[in-house]
């Protein structure tokens, strides 16, 4: 249910619940629609030049690890995945990448720790939280908890693709402060 009240929320939608016991409960879920925003995913969606990434995915649930891995490869980027955050951290220690896909929330290390180690190891290579809740995040506090960029569950291909291309030239830019 957060999940579908964080996509409603997301563009710009309402949900709204009646409920009669005995006779059940609907659900009304409205989405504006907007000439502007038409014309903006058309002018998202024309092919442009991308540049390719060696990226590690770290996410315990293998659905969105999958599919996340998927949406990377089909934009041409070489992926490494792993599990948890003690596995993705190891990984790390041993390869080179470009950038660190993390989800927030998983058992035993957290993506804010998983973000402090990358970091640790090597303070040039973005790191992109992952999360599905829908939580406000102040830049300050992500920046001070060493990740560089956030992107929300579910996913949408263009903005995963995007957030790669933004961490490019974030990983060019601390290489050359």
């Amino acid at each position: 249910m957060s999940v579908s009240y964080g996509i409603i929320n997301r563009h710009r939608g309402t949900i709204s619940v009646d409920s009669i016991q005995g006779e059940g409960t609907t659900f009304t879920i409205k989405f504006p629609i907007f000439e502007k925003t038409i014309e903006a995913e058309k002018e998202k969606s024309l092919p442009r030049k991308a540049r390719k990434a060696r990226i590690l995915v770290i996410e315990d649930e293998e659905q969105v690890r999958n599919l996340l891995s998927a949406i990377l490869i089909k934009g041409g980027h070489k992926i490494e995945t792993a599990s948890d955050g003690h596995k993705g951290i190891k990984i790390f220690k041993e390869k080179e990448f470009d950038l660190v896909f993390t989800d927030l929330g998983m058992p035993e290390i957290s993506g804010w720790q998983v973000a402090e180690n990358i970091k640790g190891v090597d303070k040039n290579v973005p790191v992109v939280l992952i999360t599905g809740w829908n939580i406000e995040l102040e830049e300050r506090e992500i920046k001070d908890k060493c990740v560089d960029l956030v992107i929300q569950k579910p996913f949408e291909v263009d903005h995963v693709l995007n957030i790669v291309q933004e961490g490019i030239i974030l990983r060019d830019r601390f290489k050359e402060a």
